[in-house]
């Protein structure tokens, strides 16, 4: 298969972000430092992915949804921003990678989807403004339930919600010290180019940096690492310099209306479906009522019938027509 027809579906970009998905960031972000040329389509569709999310990596009939499996992929294609790397320097890109998981992520994911105040402002207004009819409706509130799962298995049932985020707060802070400890003075973490692991720590930094959350105390800390502020600007500034005007001009209290305008909608639709039950079940009635009285009406003219050809009548011939059964 041609590396030309290398595509990858994504979620749409804002505030400066190629994407504002992490998951998408990432492959992005690594297709520009190996070069790989993959076109990239914002679908804001994650219905027809193989694992129900975004991205999706395809090239025929080839379809990839995990960032590992896509490096995997790329390198057997020739594309690698990993090819000088020691061994001892990818064990550490593994190594960091599981610290961001378990540190950095679910802090970000608590930002995202269960601190009310962005979910109410920021998250659901822009996922619902993106997704198309009818899955605007639906997977804003499936996100926000998984993230609460994600989170709650992380801590014991009756813990308070403060001390949650008080907990997830110092453990992501922690985590940033440490990157920028590690990367120093250095444009990337393995020197002079970017590497898989730049592609990562960027997806998880750069809507950090970008995103203007209602509530976001990672943002603080940060900016009180002047290295890692640098290191997003740079990557951004060198390969993401252009930010498509579909997507940057989203403007969310344009957003914050239609939702409201979408809800009235449902609250209308609701009423229709109520009325048409009601008048459904009317016609459905009447009908059966019809239908009972042509059925007794049968039984009469077959009476009738049997009086004329000279057969016994029944001893209810005489019986009321139209009684009740």
């Amino acid at each position: 298969m041609s590396p030309s027809s290398m595509e990858v579906d994504v979620w749409a970009g804002k505030w400066d972000l190629p994407s504002v998905d992490q998951q998408c960031l990432q492959i992005m972000a690594y297709a520009k430092f190996c070069g790989a040329p993959i076109k990239v389509n914002v679908t804001n569709n994650p219905f027809w992915s193989p694992s129900g999310s975004l991205p999706v990596f395809r090239n025929g009939k080839d379809k990839i949804t995990s960032f590992q499996s896509m490096v995997s992929y790329l390198d057997s294609k020739k594309y690698s921003a990993d090819l000088k790397l020691t061994p001892l320097q990818k064990s550490e890109c593994f190594a960091i990678n599981k610290l961001l998981e378990g540190k950095l992520h679910p802090a970000i994911l608590y930002t995202w989807w269960v601190d009310e105040t962005n979910y109410i402002e920021l998250t659901r207004p822009w996922y619902a403004s993106v997704l198309p009819l009818p899955f605007n409706y639906y997977y804003p509130g499936r996100y926000e339930r998984d993230a609460k799962v994600y989170i709650e298995t992380m801590f014991l049932e009756d813990e308070d919600q403060s001390v949650i985020e008080t907990h997830l707060l110092s453990d992501a802070e922690k985590c940033l010290t440490s990157l920028s400890v590690r990367l120093g003075d250095e444009n990337y973490f393995f020197g002079k180019s970017p590497t898989s692991l730049d592609a990562i720590v960027y997806s998880y930094l750069a809507p950090l940096v970008k995103v203007p959350f209602q509530q976001c105390a990672l943002q603080n800390h940060l900016k009180a690492c002047p290295n890692l502020m640098a290191f997003v600007s740079r990557i951004s500034r060198g390969y993401f310099p252009l930010v498509s005007d579909a997507t940057k001009n989203i403007n969310l209290e344009k957003v914050k209306e239609i939702e409201l305008r979408n809800k009235r909608l449902r609250n209308a639709f609701s009423f229709l479906f109520a009325l048409a039950s009601m008048t459904g079940f009317a016609l459905y009635n009447n009908i059966y009522q019809d239908a009972r009285l042509s059925r007794r009406f049968a039984t009469k003219l077959e009476r009738i019938k049997d009086r004329w050809r000279g057969s016994p009548v029944s001893p209810d011939f005489f019986a009321p027509s139209f009684e009740e059964e």
